[in-house]
């Protein structure tokens, strides 16, 4: 089992920011509509 101890509880701006600064890249899902990006990680995509 994990424990994690934050300070404070981290924002969805922080969790996004700190994946992409580690590499990490939003990747669509295939929709009725075509590909999207779905979730708060459609912020990072243009």
């Amino acid at each position: 089992m994990a424990v994690a101890i934050c300070e404070e509880e981290p924002t969805e701006r922080s969790l996004l920011e700190a994946r992409l600064a580690r590499g990490w890249s939003p990747t669509a899902t295939d929709t009725v509509d075509g590909p999207k990006v779905l979730g708060y990680a459609a912020c990072a995509v243009p």
